[in-house]
């Protein structure tokens, strides 16, 4: 582990803090050259991005001390002090944004699941980063097993999960297989349904449906997030998130449960 990259008596840098940084501009620099492609205003385009990823700082912010008010209820000055007491949670602060993004969208009268499509697509880089800075600084830890790739985090004496490379991995898969996808998916003829082109919103879809098969199948080597009188609830979002997304796809797809037909 390695939670300080830099340590001065006039300036300390933070391995998270970096990774962090990488992430935003990283994501921001993919969002904004795909609105570009597009013929998107660049300049709304980048604000629309950046202020997601304000509402999205906040929003998981608040969600992490309402999951872990045991840690703050002694001082409540504590919820605002990010540098010493830090915690956020991803997956909400990742929701905030992406549904921010898509207001944002429908009221500056854009395609909704276009933007969607570009959002998840430049999202996926940046978390991997943000996973990568988890795993520097000891945060975000798995449970404990005697695998042998096994990792000794901060404040414990047993091997764990490197949950935190798991979801690096994913996430690095995921950027790689939707961008790919975005030149792709307009061909696929189950998607587009008989019909000349194909609905956005395939790339956005598909990320939901990997994203939460991907947590419902790493839950056990994870420690869980969201709890509710004692009751975890990280399984059943995921599996909400999974079907969710799958749901969308059919719906994207131009697709119905019922056909109905008429009799001339």
């Amino acid at each position: 582990m390695l939670p300080i990259i830099l340590d001065l008596p006039f300036f300390r840098l933070k391995s998270l803090a970096l990774l962090a940084f990488l992430a935003a501009f990283f994501s921001a620099f993919i969002f904004w050259r795909k609105g570009r492609e597009e013929h998107y205003d660049t300049l709304e385009i980048f604000d629309a991005f950046l202020a997601s990823g304000i509402f999205a700082f906040i929003v998981g912010r608040l969600a992490f001390v309402a999951f872990h008010f045991s840690q703050f209820s002694g001082n409540f000055w504590q919820v605002f002090n990010v540098f010493e007491k830090s915690g956020n949670e991803p997956m909400v602060a990742l929701a905030a944004a992406t549904w921010f993004i898509y207001r944002r969208a429908i009221k500056n009268k854009w395609d909704a699941f276009e933007i969607l499509d570009f959002y998840v697509t430049a999202i996926s880089l940046g978390m991997a980063f943000i996973y990568f800075g988890f795993f520097l600084d000891g945060s975000y830890g798995g449970t404990f097993t005697k695998l042998p790739w096994g990792v000794i985090s901060v404040g414990t004496f047993e091997k764990t999960h490197p949950a935190q490379l798991y979801s690096l991995a994913y996430y690095l898969f995921a950027y790689f297989y939707l961008s790919k996808m975005e030149y792709r998916y307009r061909t696929l003829e189950w998607y587009r349904s008989g019909k000349k082109t194909a609905q956005s919103g395939f790339l956005f879809s598909t990320f939901l449906i990997l994203t939460g098969f991907f947590h419902m199948l790493t839950q056990g080597t994870r420690l869980p997030s969201f709890f509710v009188n004692g009751l975890t609830l990280d399984y059943f979002i995921y599996l909400a998130l999974l079907l969710f997304g799958a749901v969308l796809l059919f719906k994207r797809s131009g697709r119905t449960f019922i056909k109905f037909s008429r009799k001339s």
